[in-house]
């Protein structure tokens, strides 16, 4: 399923507009439904006291039967339980929704904070919090004060019924209430909007920093660092200083506003009583109405900051999720099963790929078949390591095609067609866990396949010696292995279970003699299960045992074909350079 149509066809989408929470609630619009009904149900029973109390001075005060007293009082106590019970049931909905929202969307959150192909991503603790700011408006006292709102007309028109006066007066202090809000909104939205903005500069700073310790220890950078986060801390302090000054500011100005309109609407149902237009049960109970009809604007002052948190989550989350692709019925999550089809044939159809008006790969055309290892040279910046990212489907054709076993690879069928893959990267990234859980992929620890690939690649006998052996656990960055081990480690993890099709992007670069000699045994042994290999070298030793060479250079082919063919162009380029250097020396 791909997220709601609504989220992209709806007019809240087009640039510069807030999306609107409802687009995140209408999922569960039958929940919603169910709490409006128990709002009503809720806010009807509200009307309990003041007829109680109505009946209390108009009737049973005057008559003074026992009796009456008695049943009305065992009336009320049975229809309060009855609202009580209303509104538990409500907040049990409220907790329901809130739990099927996190299940709805925080698969897509996920799957979309860690999506390879994005080019610019929030941090996901950042978004996951925006998921939980919504979902505590959508569940909490902001969203039964928007319920409640429409069913303040009822205790208006009770108003009315009890002087044409009182009912009129309500409707002025409610258009009061209202200006009071609006009042509200515009002097705290700009400041809260920059306390928050500055708040997630600071955590975005850090975050960013703190990866980056040891280098920026040695390098002798922190009391820079340290100054820099003092400056953006000023600037939150100052920001969160002016939203509180204007936040008490407006809730001064609204208990104000509040208990004045109920000390004045009592003032006038004390004017009509003594005029003889009113009973007094009436005059009271025109206080408890007043109070009611004017509490859900109430709650909605107190809950703007929530709604501003709200609103700015989902406008964030617009262009985060509107891409998203989640499995077709929720609860039924795609397998990946290592191994289901192999051998892989790959075809490259005069593919480009283009990021931010960048051209990175131009009219690449080439096939690698099962059992061939081909090698991928060119200098710096030549395109290699975006055509293996495209290879393993974490980047996607600009323009042409490109096909596994004649299937074209789009960004939503990738991980769905390559089940078998095996990627090494150049900047090797291992995840905090154990070494067992890191070769496993964090999936179902198979010792037998486990045990297989790090004895392939030479790294069994150094865990062995770790204190807790496979067990042992690693940090963000890969400690306590050294460079070399956690290279081999995820070269272990990219041959787990014998992929049908294996990226390497120097795989050779922390290696010693020995090291590269294992992984030249290594590929050869891989190339005899039928396995497609692509690598990326500098290194000539990987020459040996290639089949094909591409050699890029600007993202474009120079030379691709068989090994002996690629090794004589090479030697022409290098023989070429170096009496260009020569004539210019």
């Amino acid at each position: 399923m791909i997220f709601p149509r609504n989220f992209t066809d709806t007019p809240a989408w087009r640039p510069g507009w807030q999306m609107p929470l409802w687009s995140f609630m209408q999922p569960f619009s039958g929940a919603f439904v169910q709490m409006v009904w128990l709002s009503l149900l809720t806010n009807v029973l509200m009307l309990v006291p003041t007829l109680y109390m109505l009946q209390l001075y108009d009737r049973v005060m005057l008559s003074r039967n026992t009796l009456t007293l008695v049943a009305m009082t065992i009336l009320t106590a049975g229809l309060l339980l009855l609202m009580a019970g209303a509104d538990w049931l409500r907040s049990l909905y409220a907790i329901k929704t809130g739990v099927q929202f996190d299940l709805t969307y925080g698969k897509q959150v996920f799957s979309a904070v860690f999506d390879p192909r994005a080019t610019q991503r929030p941090p996901p603790a950042e978004s996951l919090q925006q998921l939980t700011a919504i979902r505590q408006f959508m569940t909490g006292q902001g969203l039964f004060a928007l319920l409640d709102i429409p069913w303040s007309v009822i205790y208006i028109v009770v108003l009315f019924a009890l002087h044409p006066v009182l009912g009129a007066t309500a409707m002025a202090f409610c258009l009061v209430q209202c200006a009071a809000a609006l009042w509200n909104q515009r002097m705290t939205t700009p400041p809260a909007q920059a306390a928050l903005e500055a708040k997630q500069s600071t955590e975005y700073f850090l975050q960013q920093k703190i990866q980056h310790l040891h280098t920026s220890y040695v390098l002798g950078m922190l009391q820079t660092l340290r100054q820099h986060w003092q400056a953006l801390l000023a600037q939150q302090s100052l920001a969160e200083a002016a939203w509180l000054k204007a936040s008490d500011r407006s809730q001064f100005v609204n208990k104000w506003v509040r208990y004045t309109l109920q000390s004045l609407m009592l003032a006038m149902a004390a004017w009509l009583t003594i005029r003889g237009e009113i009973s007094v049960g009436s005059m009271v109970a025109s206080n408890v109405l007043i109070a009611r009809a004017l509490h859900p604007f109430d709650v909605m002052v107190h809950s703007w900051r929530q709604w501003l948190q709200a609103r700015s989550a989902a406008a964030d989350l617009h262009g985060l999720l509107s891409d998203v692709i989640v499995p077709a019925q929720p609860g039924e999550p795609v397998v990946y099963t290592m191994n289901l089809i192999r051998p892989y044939q790959l075809a490259l159809q005069a593919v480009g790929v283009t990021v931010a008006s960048r051209r990175l790969l131009h009219d690449v055309s080439l096939t690698i078949q099962p059992g061939r290892l081909l090698c991928v040279m060119g200098p710096s910046g030549a395109g290699k390591s975006t055509l293996a990212r495209l290879l393993v489907g974490v980047v996607s054709p600009t323009a042409g095609h490109y096909q596994i076993n004649q299937s074209t690879i789009t960004a939503d069928n990738a991980r769905a067609l390559m089940t078998s893959v095996g990627y090494l990267p150049q900047q090797v990234s291992l995840l905090e866990g154990t070494i067992a859980e890191n070769v496993a992929r964090f999936g179902e620890l198979e010792s037998q396949h486990i045990l297989q690939a790090c004895q392939r690649v030479g790294l069994h006998e150094a865990i062995l010696r770790l204190p807790q052996g496979y067990d042992t656990r690693l940090d963000e960055q890969g400690l306590p292995l050294s460079g070399g081990q956690r290279q081999l480690l995820g070269l272990a993890r990219a041959i787990y279970k014998e992929p049908a099709l294996l990226v390497l992007d120097e795989p050779n670069a922390s290696l010693d003699e020995f090291g590269e000699a294992r992984l030249m045994q290594l590929l050869q042994a891989l190339k005899t299960l039928n396995t497609t290999i692509v690598v990326i070298s500098h290194r000539s030793g990987v020459l040996k045992i290639t089949d094909d060479l591409l050699v890029l250079k600007r993202g474009e082919v120079l030379h691709h074909g068989p090994r002996d063919a690629g090794i004589v162009y090479l030697n022409q380029l290098h023989a070429a350079a170096s009496s260009m250097a020569t004539e210019l020396a």
